[in-house]
């Protein structure tokens, strides 16, 4: 009895610490659409004499900006690139700029690389993001653009002069935040959402606990359950996440 009692403290110990790092640990979640590499051309060479940028407005607050980058050259070739963002236009006043940020050259087609600010921007305001290629960089650098006006909002400038109407660069807004602080902006834009996911967590829990009562034997019942019941909400939040961020993003 005794070391029953000692092994469901420790399971309960466990999947607390499980559950306050699914909660309280900051991971970076997207707030805009990521377009799927099929959908877009490499734009460039970009350099400090063809300088690109983009306008967009920022649905929600963010503090990285993250872009499809290839650099050319021979394997392991690198780059080091920042980004800068104005208001309104290319030619509005700067409020911040992204720590400078290495990228190598791979076998892929591109690399997704993060811009981080020091700082978090406010929502609802057209931005202009300006990607700053030090003078003298050796190796060509490409980013990614997509035609078709997929952002009926933004466009696409080289050298402060609009590009051809229709071309937008590829970009992702992402705020780095916890889930305990993340959920409340999610239940205000999307409640239907949220009591959905919620009931389906439950409807899977309350499934894989029973499945487990039959299955195991009387005697282990105790311990396992107490895991499972625990577990099971953080893994699939944590799973969740993995899809929202890499499949359906």
């Amino acid at each position: 009895m005794a070391r029953r009692h000692i092994g469901n403290t420790l399971v309960a110990i466990v999947v607390a610490g499980i559950w306050c790092a699914v909660m309280l640990v900051p991971v970076d979640w997207p707030s805009t659409t990521y377009q799927k590499e099929t959908a877009v051309f490499p734009l460039g060479p970009v350099s400090a004499d063809v300088q690109p940028g983009q306008v967009f407005t920022a649905a929600e607050p963010f503090d990285t900006l993250a872009a499809p980058v290839r650099v050319g050259g021979p394997l392991d070739s690198a780059a080091v690139l920042g980004t800068r963002l104005r208001l309104e236009g290319p030619r509005g006043s700067t409020v911040a700029e992204s720590a400078s940020t290495t990228v190598v050259s791979t076998h892929r087609r591109f690399e997704m690389v993060l811009f981080r600010f020091s700082e978090t921007l406010s929502a609802e305001k057209t931005y202009f993001v300006e990607f700053d290629i030090p003078r003298g960089t050796r190796w060509p650098v490409f980013l990614a653009a997509v035609g078709g006006d997929t952002n009926p909002e933004g466009q696409l400038f080289m050298q402060g002069d609009p590009a051809p109407e229709g071309q937008d660069l590829v970009y992702q807004l992402l705020r780095r935040q916890s889930l305990a602080t993340r959920l409340p902006a999610w239940w205000v834009s999307n409640p239907g959402s949220i009591a959905v996911s919620t009931g389906l967590l439950v409807l899977a829990h309350l499934t894989s606990f029973a499945a487990l009562h039959t299955l195991v034997p009387p005697a282990r019942r105790g311990l396992l359950s107490v895991f499972v019941l625990g577990l099971m909400p953080p893994v699939l939040l944590v799973g969740a996440y993995f899809v929202l961020l890499f499949v359906v993003l």
